[in-house]
C-alpha cells in the first residue's frame, strides 16, 4: 500500500461498551494499515464509554468521537450519523465488543484494489464475552442477492466496501440492519460482494445480546423478507425456515466441518 493509500472511515457505533470498546479501539489502533479514520458514535451512554474513547482520541487524532443527544435504541442511527460524516473512499464497520486482527484492513483493501471489487467481507472468529475462542465462520468466495437471501454470510464486522456504493443509502432501525442493507444494495444485481475467507476479525458473542437470542432474529429477519423485501407470506416463511436451519450450530459446526487450526 505504498503507491496508493486511501483513506478507510471506520464505523463503530457504541452504547454502554465500557466494559469491551477500550479492546475494540485499540485492535483499530494496531491496524498495520495506518490511513485510517475511526469514527466512534455514541447513542447516550451512562457508563463511562465517551470517557474512554475521548482518552484514546486524545492519543490519537485518528479517532473522531460523536454523542447523540439522546438514545436511539439501535445501531442504525448511530451508524447512519457517521455516514453523514466520513470523508474516506473505503467504509468498514466494527461493532464496540468486536476486534480486528492487525492485518484486516491491509489485506481488504489489497485484495479490493487488486480485484477492482467495491464490496468485500472476510471470514472471522468467534469469541466469548471473556475473549475465548468458541467457533469460527468461513465464507463463501463469493455472494449474490440469492445467495444472500438464504443465509447471512457477511459479518457486519468484516465487511468493507467503496464509499459511493452507500450514497443515499442508510441503516433502517428495523433489526438486523446491517442484514436489510446488504439486500438492499445487492438487490439490483449489478453488485456481488466478495469474500477473503482467511479470518481476520472476531466476533464476540455476549450472554443476553440479540445475536444470541435465535428466536427474536428470527422476527427481525420475518420483518425484513416480508417488509423490506415485499415477499409474500409463504415466501417470508419459507426463507425464515431456512434461516432458522443454516442458524443451528452455526459457528460450531464451521469449526469441525473445516478443521480450521486457529492463529490466535
Amino acid at each position: 500500500m505504498k503507491e496508493y493509500s486511501p483513506l478507510i472511515s471506520i464505523i463503530m457505533p457504541a452504547y454502554n461498551a465500557q466494559n469491551t470498546i477500550l479492546e475494540s479501539i485499540s485492535s483499530v489502533m494496531s491496524q498495520s494499515y495506518p490511513c485510517w479514520e475511526l469514527l466512534v458514535v455514541d447513542d447516550k451512554s451512562n457508563d463511562n464509554t465517551v470517557a474512554t474513547v475521548k482518552k484514546l482520541a486524545e492519543k490519537d487524532n485518528r479517532i473522531k468521537l460523536f454523542v447523540l443527544e439522546k438514545n436511539s435504541g439501535s445501531p442504525a442511527a448511530p451508524r447512519n450519523h457517521a455516514l453523514q460524516k466520513v470523508k474516506g473512499e473505503y467504509i468498514a464497520f466494527l461493532d464496540a465488543d468486536d476486534l480486528w486482527l492487525e492485518n484486516k484492513l491491509n489485506a481488504q483493501l489489497s485484495y479490493m484494489l487488486a480485484n477492482n471489487v467495491y464490496f468485500s467481507y472476510t471470514s472471522y472468529y468467534v469469541i466469548d464475552s471473556k475473549g475465548v475462542l468458541t467457533g469460527m465462520y468461513e465464507v463463501p468466495e463469493s455472494v449474490s442477492y440469492i445467495n444472500l437471501l438464504k443465509e447471512n454470510y457477511l459479518g457486519c464486522l468484516t465487511v468493507m466496501v467503496k464509499a459511493e456504493i452507500l450514497k443515499n443509502r442508510s441503516f433502517k432501525s428495523i433489526g438486523h440492519e446491517d442484514y436489510a442493507l446488504w439486500l438492499d444494495i445487492m438487490r439490483c444485481g449489478h453488485i456481488k460482494a466478495y469474500g477473503i475467507r482467511t479470518c481476520l476479525a472476531k466476533y464476540r458473542v455476549l450472554n443476553g445480546s440479540v445475536s444470541s437470542n435465535k428466536l427474536k432474529v428470527l422476527g427481525f429477519f420475518w420483518n425484513i423478507y416480508r417488509n423490506c423485501e415485499g415477499f409474500s407470506f409463504f415466501k417470508s416463511a419459507f426463507y425464515c425456515m431456512r434461516y432458522a436451519w443454516n442458524a443451528k450450530n452455526k459457528y460450531a459446526l464451521s469449526t469441525t466441518k473445516h478443521r480450521f487450526k486457529p492463529e490466535v
